[in-house]
């Protein structure tokens, strides 16, 4: 029998190989460039992912992880003038950071062509085919969530799609979140049962999702917990045991 922790592993893979299919497709079509830069800024790929490394060492790339200027121009001197070199500097430096990597040199070696950057919105996009995703989806913290629970993000989605065909509010972002976190249908009203086995056994993402999520989504869940029978309506506030 698979337990839950099974379970969680298997959709983690799930979404690991989620994203590392989708990052692929983005770098095939640069393969045998001497040199590719890739901006990850939401931190998608994991470093020591299959996607990159084992990419990278399949086709003469040599990978550089790098998050400061110092230590990219460490990295990339000793390979700048090695003959028939392959290069992919990964760009893992935040959008919002103030120390920014800066490679205008880099830059104009491809060409004109502009470095590939890595989306969660647009791998959401393409993975959903809807095109309303808003783009707060890319906001730190509610990206770290959905990217650890790629798999339940997708199927609350699907959820969303069955009470409304059009609607994306940004309260319905967070109903996602929240419902990809606590592994719940967070646009349908929840039994007795699903309010126990959320408590329990959610405990802790409870605490996290309260700390990012809207205080209105927060604000109905707790309500709905509340108005369940005893004992369940304790466990908002009270630990399991």
């Amino acid at each position: 029998m698979c337990t839950l922790q099974c379970m969680v592993d298997v959709a983690g893979d799930f979404g690991e190989t989620m994203i590392e299919s989708w990052i692929l497709s983005k770098l095939e079509p640069l393969n045998g460039a001497p040199l590719i830069l890739l901006r990850d800024p939401q931190r998608m790929i994991q470093r020591g992912a299959r996607v990159v490394d084992g990419w990278a060492e399949q086709n003469g790339y040599t990978v550089l992880f790098c998050t400061g200027n110092l230590g990219l121009r460490d990295l990339y001197e000793p390979l700048r003038t090695a003959p028939d070199a392959r290069v992919l500097v990964v760009d893992r430096s935040r959008k919002d950071s103030s120390q920014c990597l800066f490679y205008p040199d880099l830059e104009a070696q491809l060409g004109g062509q502009a470095p590939l950057e890595l989306s969660l919105r647009d791998f959401l996009v393409e993975q959903t085919g809807d095109d309303t995703w808003p783009h707060f989806v890319e906001d730190r913290n509610l990206a770290r969530l959905l990217l650890t629970n790629l798999p339940q993000a997708v199927a609350a989605h699907t959820q969303l799609r069955q009470v409304s065909a059009n609607r994306f509010s940004d309260s319905d972002l967070y109903k996602i979140i929240l419902g990809a976190t606590l592994k719940i249908n967070p646009f349908k009203k929840l039994t007795p049962s699903e309010i126990r086995r959320l408590c329990i056994e959610q405990h802790g993402s409870l605490e996290e999702v309260n700390r990012y999520l809207s205080p209105d989504v927060m604000t109905a869940l707790k309500k709905m917990i509340e108005s369940a029978p005893q004992p369940f309506c304790w466990l908002l506030e009270r630990d399991p045991d």
